[in-house]
């Protein structure tokens, strides 16, 4: 199959950037929180990585809890019976590159790819997901002691090409590519020559085989540690010369302290950084409210692996809503042959969040988050607007609330996120700094004061 972009590129209506600046909309035009995983798996169904994860399982299983978003990476190495580690099924994995005689031939496309990456958008458009679609992958290009899973077998590797299509991008021979420089050469990238030409098409092709589907936005990259601002900018603007759908950026534990770096043109703002619920809590006051939406996405050990508390997970979520994140995300072991299986306690937790939302009628897209509101704020948190508060407290049995700035009275109600259980509706006065306490049996727990459309 010639090079060819086979399908094209239009505008549909789409997931966009809530006029806030916070927070996404989906297609219809409703402001959303996004709560969701990511997760390596390959991406047409039937195939498999080393592990059994499945994107279809992931997005049917998630939509029965209300889990909204999901993340797919097209940078996935190819993985076969004779990788180490080796396909999950012994089967080669499809990437976008068309492969011959096991090389990659970066002049074809692999049509069962990307017949399958619109499969997932469908199947996921079909449940109300919004699909996030990591471009490139810097877990692909790194070292990783010459597993299937780094460098070694990377389709970028000019090793495992056809023919080599560009100089071997290793400068510096230590058997990668994520380093400065490397697979981010900002000039050959914007005069379209070496591997500046095959990104350029990659991100051309991912486009243009979504352009049909409204719950699609672009991540430029997943963990690109290398990476530095005019990289990240030239790859931005040449993508939104071909959509209008939000393309963001996504910054990670492994950056140094001259890579990555934020771009000037970005849609969004993603970290792979926090390992508790604290560090959720921090990171989101530092990145939310700077012009476009930003969350915590953690990779990290101790929110990601298959020991981590349901508890924790939901305090994390908590923390990002009330901190005016634009989501809630997270790498995911769930699916893995080493995973505990789907956690239905946590993904409970989460609709229990969106059912929150849901149920009380929230305006969070209009709220900021004001945490100076509530006592103990280094624990607890509060989104607010003149007369609507939401705050989550931690675990104090009681607390205080500013609200000195609110006119008159209004109806509050309690809510425990971890029952999805609603107190009575009761009245509280403004002009002052107002005590709630904790409902019986509660761990974490929700005030949310306004306008009294919670349920009951």
């Amino acid at each position: 199959m010639a090079l060819a972009l086979s399908a094209g590129i239009g505008t549909v209506q789409a997931t966009s950037i809530d006029p806030s600046h916070r927070y996404y909309r989906d297609a219809g035009g409703k402001p959303v929180f996004l709560i969701g995983y990511y997760d390596w798996a390959a991406v047409p169904d039937g195939f498999f990585i080393d592990q059994p994860s499945c994107y279809r399982t992931m997005v049917e299983q998630g939509a029965l809890y209300k889990l909204n978003y999901i993340r797919i990476s097209l940078s996935v190495n190819r993985f076969t019976d004779s990788t180490h580690p080796r396909s999950w099924n012994n089967q080669p994995t499809p990437v976008p590159f068309a492969h011959v005689n096991g090389k990659a031939d970066l002049d074809r496309w692999d049509a069962t790819f990307w017949s399958g990456l619109q499969h997932q958008c469908a199947l996921a458009q079909q449940n109300g997901v919004i699909v996030m679609i990591s471009i490139f992958d810097g877990v692909e290009i790194r070292g990783n002691g010459g597993a299937a899973y780094g460098y070694a077998n990377s389709f970028w590797n000019p090793a495992n090409q056809t023919s080599p299509f560009y100089p071997d991008p290793d400068f510096n021979h230590n058997g990668q590519i994520d380093d400065g420089g490397e697979f981010y050469q900002t000039s050959n990238f914007n005069h379209h020559v070496g591997l500046g030409k095959y990104q350029r098409l990659l991100i051309a092709q991912a486009v243009a085989q979504t352009a049909s589907y409204s719950n699609v936005m672009f991540e430029i990259g997943n963990e690109p540690g290398g990476s530095d601002p005019e990289w990240y900018s030239a790859v931005i603007d040449y993508g939104k010369s071909l959509t209008d759908k939000p393309i963001t950026e996504e910054q990670n534990y492994v950056c140094g302290s001259t890579a990555c770096g934020r771009a000037r043109n970005l849609d969004g703002w993603s970290e792979h950084v926090a390992n508790t619920p604290a560090q959720v809590k921090a990171n989101v006051a530092q990145i939310v409210g700077h012009g476009v939406p930003a969350w915590e996405d953690p990779d990290g050990p101790l929110l990601s692996d298959a020991a981590v508390s349901p508890d924790d997970l939901r305090r994390a979520a908590w923390y990002s809503f009330a901190g005016g994140a634009a989501g809630w995300g997270g790498f995911t072991v769930d699916y893995w042959s080493f995973g505990h299986g789907f956690n239905s306690t946590t993904a409970s937790y989460y609709r229990n969040l969106q059912k929150f939302i849901q149920d009380s009628g929230v305006q969070f897209w209009r709220m900021v988050p004001t945490h100076n509101l509530v006592s103990n704020n280094d624990s607890n948190s509060c989104l607010a607007r003149t007369g609507e508060y939401v705050v989550y407290v931690l675990h104090d049995a009681s607390v205080e609330v500013d609200l000195s700035d609110l006119p008159g009275s209004v109806l509050y109600r309690l809510y425990d996120p971890r029952s999805n259980t609603w107190g009575t509706p009761q009245k509280v006065s403004g002009g002052a700094r107002r005590t709630f306490r904790k409902p019986a049996g509660a761990d974490d727990w929700i005030i949310y004061i306004g306008k009294g459309s919670a349920p009951g």
